[in-house]
C-alpha cells in the first residue's frame, strides 16, 4: 500500500470498537525524529518439519530459516529498515501488506522497484505511521513464493502500549502437501495464477500443525 495523506489508524480504537482516527505527527516531521529499527531477512530454501513424525522434513522457502518468517515488531512512528538478501533460485521482493509506505518501498516488481535478483540485497526503509497487525510477503510470483512459505508478521505497537498481559501472534497458513509431506509442485497453473494463490490441504499455526498452546 502506498503512502498518502491522512490520519494514522490507532489499533486501540479499533480493538475497542471505536471508529475514530488518532492524530499523529506528519510523516515528514516523524522522519526527522523517529527511532530506526533494523532487521535482516534472508530468503532461502530450507528443510523444516511442518507436520512432524513420521513424515520427513519439508523443503520450503523461508525468511531466516523459520516459517513463518521472523516477527518484525516496531513502535508507531518509528523508522523501519529491513535488509533483504535473496538466496532463492528466482527473483523476489517484499510487500508490506496494509502499511502506508513510500511508493519506492512498496515491493511491486517492475513497477515500484527492480526485483531482487538471486545473490543480491535490497534495503527497505520507511516510517511506520499506523499501529496495527500486518504481514510481509513477496509480490514477485506470490502464488508460488507465499505457497512455499515466504511470509511473516509485522506488528506495529501503539505509541502508548495497550493494557494487556501478553500480545500473542498466531500466523495461520495452509499448505498443499503430498502424502510424503512434500509441497505439491504444480505452481503456475491457470487457476492458481488467477486466484493469486492456492487452497491447501494442511493447516498450520505458526508453522506447525495445530496443537495445545499455553497462553499464560
Amino acid at each position: 500500500m502506498s503512502s498518502n495523506e491522512g490520519s494514522a489508524i490507532d489499533r486501540r480504537s479499533l480493538l475497542l470498537g471505536g471508529a475514530s482516527l488518532a492524530v499523529t505527527l506528519p510523516l515528514d516531521l516523524r522522519a526527522a525524529t523517529s527511532t530506526v529499527r533494523e532487521f535482516a531477512l534472508r530468503a532461502a530454501p530450507v528443510r523444516l518439519s511442518l507436520v512432524g513424525p513420521p513424515h520427513p522434513d519439508t523443503d520450503v522457502w523461508a525468511y531466516g530459516r523459520t516459517v513463518p518468517g521472523p516477527e518484525i515488531r516496531v513502535r508507531q512512528g518509528e523508522r523501519l529498515r529491513v535488509v533483504v538478501e535473496n538466496r532463492l533460485p528466482q527473483e523476489t521482493t517484499i510487500h508490506w501488506h496494509g502499511v502506508r509506505v513510500p511508493n519506492a518501498m512498496d515491493g511491486v516488481p517492475h513497477l515500484t522497484q527492480k526485483p531482487i535478483a538471486p545473490g543480491e540485497r535490497f534495503v527497505y526503509e520507511f516510517d511506520v505511521p499506523d499501529a496495527g497487525t500486518y504481514w510481509y510477503h513477496p509480490h514477485h510470483r506470490s502464488f508460488e513464493q507465499v505457497g512455499r512459505g515466504l511470509a511473516g508478521a509485522l506488528i506495529v505497537e501503539e505509541m502508548e502500549p495497550l493494557p494487556v498481559d501478553r500480545d500473542l501472534v498466531w500466523v495461520l497458513g495452509d499448505w498443499r502437501l503430498a502424502r510424503d509431506g512434500s509441497i505439491v509442485n504444480d505452481f503456475g497453473n491457470l487457476m492458481e495464477v488467477t486466484m493469486a494463490g492456492r487452497i491447501g490441504n494442511t493447516v498450520t499455526i505458526n508453522g506447525r500443525l495445530p496443537e495445545t498452546m499455553p497462553v499464560r
